[in-house]
């Protein structure tokens, strides 16, 4: 038998060139891809927006295109919400236990009700939570059924998490019981840290309101950062610096695929790439939507139908409630001073959370105003000298430059000042009841229990005497249904509450049409 030589070499030939395609094709890099999701406490949604139930499908489809998929979730969804006012929170655990997600950072906003009700939520949670730079006060370790970091791992890839939680967990939603870490530290031990436990990237996942990390991409103690909201803050940076001006409040999932290439070095890059989901694109998923739609029904009977009519629109648009007299701000304090028979009204813009309009003829439901008034504040009443109501009130004049949620609203007061004016300084005069406010003189202030406590920085509140009266420890939101359902019209007006005499600070006409 003869054997031709040149035949066999260019089979060889061709067989190695086969081999070297298969190689080549087989070192095409693998990726592993992170969903990021959050900032998103509330079930109920205006008709026709998408939410969890799309949500969903878009982690199944995702999942099923690349099983080296990870859901990552930024937290600030446990509350503040319609029906968590009802179960602190707890529903929406059962939801995104059924999303399943790999992690959740832990937000301020999960301490919507308090320190206990959210470690209930997190012994809940089939989902480790983390953060990195709060502790618990007293045993000065992590909170119960916290992690302070997580490691995740998808084939070769190990993706270490960080999560970094606002001061304002403590100062602002009062819990006390908590620690806080400066964040910086935080994340560049927890970094370090993960890194010596294998992680070939670490990602920040950051609810620290309006600070910028990005020096932490910068200098390599992370390599892609997640911010918890996207609106007047830095957003989200992957490991290249890509700028993401768009998140989940404007319904995006980010998308982030990491993955290994070879440097000039010889040595593997971590390289990533971003891209933006819509929430739109997907259908919703059917065990997702029936589990919320269950929510929804019986929320739908808690709350009941219309009960009242809105007779002059008004808005309760965050920019407003946390900035200048609002016309729906000034009806909640009037209900809550009215309900404990006090002299005069505080209460903090961030009590009240609809961000919506309302126009003419709009028939107002239960569900609306607890919308509103989503954390279950309770009313309180203390008595305060006029000095200390003038301090009260400069810091919530502060708040309102910043257009921050310790804004102050005002019941029976007339409040003017100059914001040009230097901190502390600024308010020219107090009047109640078109008296002025004397500083020896002694008031009784109507509040809420959480204002009451001297949290988001109202120390003089919490320093107050208590009184414990007839009208006092109402939840607030039932008490302005009550008081809406006596008149049987929503009418809310602007009254010159608050006045800057500073002319490019003065009040629009907001929230008095009767179109």
């Amino acid at each position: 038998m003869q054997i031709n030589i040149r035949r066999c070499r260019t089979y060889i030939l061709w067989v190695l060139v086969a081999l070297s395609v298969a190689v080549n094709a087989s070192a095409a890099p693998v990726k592993t891809r992170v969903l990021y999701f959050s900032s998103f406490p509330e079930i109920m949604q205006p008709e026709g927006k998408p939410g969890l139930a799309e949500l969903a499908t878009a982690i199944h489809l995702e999942t099923a295109k690349n099983p080296n998929t990870f859901f990552v979730h930024g937290g600030a969804s446990l509350g503040p919400s319609v029906f968590g006012a009802m179960d602190n929170g707890a529903h929406m655990v059962d939801i995104l236990n059924a999303l399943n997600p790999s992690v959740m950072a832990i937000g301020k906003r999960e301490f919507s009700y308090g320190y206990d009700n959210f470690i209930l939520n997190a012994l809940s949670a089939s989902f480790p939570l983390v953060t990195s730079n709060l502790t618990d006060a007293q045993s000065n370790g992590p909170i119960d059924a916290t992690y302070p970091t997580y490691l995740m791992q998808a084939g070769d890839l190990s993706i270490g998490v960080i999560a970094l939680t606002s001061a304002n967990a403590i100062v602002e939603y009062g819990s006390t019981q908590a620690k806080f870490s400066d964040p910086d530290t935080a994340a560049t031990d927890a970094a370090r840290q993960l890194r010596l436990e294998g992680a070939d990237t670490v990602i920040l996942l950051a609810d620290t309101d309006y600070d910028d990390l990005s020096g932490l991409r910068a200098d390599g103690t992370v390599d892609v950062i997640f911010y918890t909201h996207n609106f007047d803050n830095p957003q989200s940076l992957d490991r290249q610096g890509n700028l993401l001006t768009e998140g989940a409040m404007d319904g995006m999932i980010i998308a982030v695929d990491f993955w290994f290439e070879d440097g000039a070095d010889g040595l593997p890059n971590l390289i990533t790439s971003v891209e933006l989901l819509p929430l739109s694109k997907f259908e919703p998923d059917p065990l997702v939507a029936e589990i919320i739609g269950d929510y929804q029904q019986r929320l739908e009977q808690l709350l009941g139908p219309g009960i009242a009519t809105v007779t002059k629109s008004f808005d309760t648009l965050r920019s407003n409630i946390r900035s200048r007299e609002n016309a729906f701000a000034n009806l909640i304090v009037d209900a809550l001073r009215e309900q404990v028979s006090a002299d005069i009204a505080l209460l903090n813009g961030g009590t009240i959370r609809g961000n919506v309009e309302y126009p003419f003829g709009h028939k107002i439901s239960r569900g609306d105003i607890q919308r509103e008034l989503p954390f279950g504040g309770r009313t309180a009443m203390v008595r305060m000298s006029g000095a200390d109501i003038r301090q009260t009130l400069e810091h919530g004049v502060d708040c309102g430059l910043r257009v921050d949620g310790c804004f102050t609203h005002v019941g029976n007061l007339k409040v003017t000042l100059d914001s040009r004016k230097s901190k502390g300084d600024r308010i020219i005069s107090i009047s109640v009841g078109g008296e002025p406010v004397e500083p020896d003189t002694y008031y009784r202030v109507a509040t809420s229990d959480f204002m009451a406590r001297g949290n988001d920085g109202f120390e003089h509140l919490g320093k107050a005497e208590k009184i414990f009266d007839a009208g006092t420890n109402r939840v607030i939101w039932n008490v302005v249904v009550e008081y809406i359902m006596r008149s049987g019209e929503v009418a809310p007006t602007l009254e010159g509450r608050i006045q800057d005499i500073a002319p490019q600070n003065k009040a629009p006409e907001n929230g008095v049409s009767n179109e």
